[in-house]
């Protein structure tokens, strides 16, 4: 049996004898349906995902506007000294 020195070697000789594999590229047309398919793809969900963002965002602004305005209506319409006492009470309690 001829042991011809280092596997090292060896392996990488058998490598080298490997058949190299052939890559073959997609057809134009086939390529161009998938690219086609993926661009409505992308579409249909970013309309949809505009669609949603915008309703959360009108929603959100929605309610800033209604705190704001509960906000000044409080501050102004005391009706007597136990609410009075009660809200001050409470935004000592919150400050603090």
């Amino acid at each position: 049996m001829n042991n011809s020195g280092d596997p090292l070697d060896r392996l990488l000789k058998s490598a080298a004898q490997a058949p190299i594999p052939v890559s073959r590229e997609a057809v134009f047309t086939v390529e161009a349906r998938v690219m086609a398919g993926w661009r409505a793809a992308l579409a249909d969900e970013s309309v949809l995902l505009v669609l949603w963002l915008r309703r959360t965002i009108g929603f959100a602004c929605m309610l800033v506007l209604l705190g704001a305005l509960w906000n000044v209506r409080s501050a102004f319409h005391h009706t007597n000294d136990e609410t009075v006492f009660a809200d001050s009470a409470l935004q000592i309690a919150l400050n603090q």
